[in-house]
């Protein structure tokens, strides 16, 4: 017999299983196609990875109206289906077409499962399970990641065929555990629209550096294995350190910096450092600089996000109208995605047409403009107080 006390967190498995499944795929195996020579190129990926968030920002805005009608359950089996599919599809037959079909069923098909925990998350204990969904989130997608980037240094045959495999247990995990469908309110496409352009209009000041970061961010995606490999000069084994140094220096930063954080009024300063800090972090990985120096720009970034992200979070909070609070950070959540969508094909492009460095230089360089964008409104803001006290 199934137990329902349990089902929530049983279901958190198969969640953390397709976050593995994306990340493996869409940040570690697609960007590495640029480096291992199967006839795509830089552009072609660039464009995937985009199409990829462009399916999934498009699926989560319409998920909630697809699940009220076809059930949660028939919708959950789909979705498993399509994202086997898709992958295996790729597997068998890799080119810049199916690649690019792949990309965007992928994107698709990972989003019900999001959408099917956070709603299970109601209840007395909706913070605590809330976070939970996250933690498996990001434990999926990390994992993912950074275990395919290990493993492809082995040239394993048929080592993309773990993905679908992984997608399969997943599938069955969720039709064991499942103990029914959901009840998802109905999307009023026209009322959402609405809320939106208020919400957009009385919270202005935060979407750019929304915008930024997803641009910023986005940019790097596609060309940071071929940017270590070629003008760092990484080996696959470094740059999985790397990367695991960064994650570690974040995790263990973030309780204590966000304590800090609580303590300090003017969050806006912190982002303004935040920004300049991502800004020069960047610029000084452009200069090429030896292992050491490297190490120490990692482990720079991951502390100072462990500052910048609550801060951040904090900033937006105080924008968004109480009346708003329900839908608001699924807004601008959307709102980051269409800047990651955008992100990859520039910075894809930008490599494609240049060189990688541009690619890194023009990341920077938006966060460079956000953190001047943020300081002249820190500027306007202490003007318009002296006037105001005046």
């Amino acid at each position: 017999m199934k137990s329902i006390k349990y089902e929530f967190y049983l279901l958190i498995i198969p969640l953390v299983l397709v976050e593995f499944v994306r990340g493996a795929y869409v940040i570690s195996y697609l960007p590495s196609l640029t480096i291992n020579p199967i006839g795509i190129s830089l552009a072609i990926v660039g464009v995937a990875i985009s199409i990829h968030f462009i399916g999934d920002t498009f699926a989560n805005f319409v998920m909630g109206y697809i699940i009220e009608n076809l059930g949660s359950n028939r919708v959950l089996h789909l979705s498993f289906f399509v994202l086997t599919a898709s992958l295996s599809m790729f597997t068998l037959w890799p080119n810049s077409f199916t690649l690019i079909i792949s990309a965007l069923f992928s994107g698709i098909a990972s989003c019900p499962i999001w959408i099917y925990l956070l709603t299970k998350a109601a209840g007395e204990k909706r913070g605590q399970r809330i976070s939970v969904v996250y933690l498996g989130w990001l434990l999926g997608l990390g994992s993912g990641y950074v275990t395919l980037n290990y493993l492809m240094q082995f040239n394993i045959d048929n080592l993309l065929w773990l993905l679908p495999g992984l997608t399969i247990v997943a599938w069955l995990m969720y039709t064991i555990v499942n103990t029914g469908n959901i009840c998802v309110e109905k999307i009023d496409v026209k009322k959402q629209w609405n809320i939106t352009k208020e919400l957009v209009s009385k919270s202005k000041v935060v979407v750019p550096g929304i915008l930024f970061q997803g641009i910023g961010m986005g940019m790097l995606i596609p060309i940071l294995p071929v940017f270590a490999k070629n003008d760092l000069h990484l080996t696959t084994n470094q740059y999985t350190l790397l990367i695991l140094i960064g994650g570690a220096s974040l995790v263990v930063a973030l309780f204590p910096l966000g304590k800090l954080v609580d303590n300090i009024q003017n969050k806006i300063i912190l982002c303004i450092i935040g920004f300049v800090i991502f800004a020069t972090a960047l610029f000084a990985l452009g200069t090429k600089p030896g292992l050491a120096v490297i190490i120490t720009v990692v482990v720079v970034l991951g502390v100072f996000y462990a500052l910048f992200l609550p801060a951040w979070n904090s900033f937006v909070a105080a924008y968004i109208p109480e009346s708003l609070k329900a839908v608001g950070w699924g807004i601008f959540s959307s709102i980051q995605g269409l800047g990651v969508m955008i992100g990859p094909a520039i910075g894809s492009v930008l490599a494609d047409s240049y060189q990688t460095l541009t690619t890194i230089q023009g990341s920077a360089t938006i966060f460079g403009i956000a953190a001047l964008f943020y300081f002249f409104y820190l500027l306007k803001n202490q003007k318009k107080e002296i006037k105001a006290n005046g």
